[in-house]
């Protein structure tokens, strides 16, 4: 069993099956494309003022968003604390 999808994942793959660019998707979404790249590769998060949007263009519903989000958080973290020097990490 794989993980649960973030944001980023069901971004990318719904810009794959309509081929869509990040400047495709910041225009529906009223973002900037280089905000869009750093939510498909999971290292930023939009703020809730996107949420409507982002649900719009993935066709789901805002609490969907929200978990997306939150997916997109953890892997952030985890990434993170995988990255971290031991010596770091001892107080994370």
């Amino acid at each position: 069993m794989g993980m649960p999808p973030t944001l980023g994942d069901r971004l990318d793959d719904r810009m794959w099956s309509l081929d869509h660019g990040a400047p495709d998707v910041a225009v529906v979404v009223g973002a900037n494309h280089i905000e869009i790249g750093a939510w498909v590769v999971d290292a930023e998060v939009p703020g809730p003022e996107y949420h409507w949007a982002l649900a719009e263009y993935l066709g789901v519903d805002v609490p969907e968003i929200r978990r997306l989000v939150l997916r997109s958080q953890m892997r952030i973290v985890q990434r993170t604390v995988r990255t971290m020097p031991a010596s770091e990490a001892s107080g994370f």
